[in-house]
């Protein structure tokens, strides 16, 4: 599932005749002569390819909807697809030592990645980053940063579970002056339940995510 000012990688072939990446801000919504139209409107991108292309889709995009590739060689074939208001998913992007693939869950206490050797603790204060929270007050348009002042909250407010137990949300929404990341800010209570695999549940507007951490109570 995908949210409104999401990000999102899109497969496919042909899609551009170069690799290209741009850091450049606002985003473009050309990028080495391909663009995305999604609902007829040009979508800013991030990054293209022959077999990929990401970006960010528009904050004014739900439910049914079209999308189209232009390249220099033509326009592809439209590709239909739902936006729910919510989609929340965790990047799993992070890297620790020899470690791949982790959630991107910040620890507080170290500025480190929570893994098995640096787990969960009661009171621990953590920032989970990840996308698909769908629209924020303010509003923001989408190819731009986020402010910090004021912070672009998320309207749905999220739900987050550690073994059943809620944890304390600080803030939820765009992170500042970067373009569709957003983060959770939270604090693990007392009484949650130790293990290897205890599961982080973020439920967001009946749309959720499930991911499993090591928690340690002393």
């Amino acid at each position: 599932p995908v949210a409104p000012g999401g990000l999102i990688s899109v497969y496919g072939q042909q899609m551009s005749p170069v690799n290209m990446a741009t850091s450049q801000i606002p985003l473009p919504t050309a990028l080495g002569e391909s663009c995305l139209v999604v609902n007829g409107a040009p979508m800013p991108l991030l990054f293209v390819s022959a077999q990929q292309i990401n970006g960010q889709l528009p904050f004014n995009v739900i439910g049914n909807s079209t999308m189209a590739i232009h390249t220099p060689a033509g326009v592809s074939n439209n590709f239909l697809f739902t936006v729910l208001p919510t989609a929340p998913a965790v990047f799993q992007t992070g890297a620790a030592g020899p470690e791949t693939g982790l959630a991107t869950i910040v620890r507080a206490d170290n500025n480190q990645l929570v893994t098995p050797t640096n787990p969960l603790h009661p009171k621990d204060t953590i920032v989970i980053y990840l996308t698909g929270m769908g629209v924020t007050f303010p509003a923001i348009a989408a190819g731009l940063p986020s402010p910090s002042d004021p912070l672009a909250s998320a309207v749905a407010v999220p739900v987050v579970t550690l073994g059943g137990v809620a944890l304390n949300i600080g803030y939820a929404g765009l992170t500042p002056d970067s373009v569709g990341l957003y983060q959770i800010n939270a604090t693990v209570p007392t009484g949650v339940p130790q293990g290897l695999s205890i599961p982080l549940i973020i439920d967001q507007g009946g749309s959720t995510t499930t991911l499993n951490l090591r928690v340690v109570v002393p």
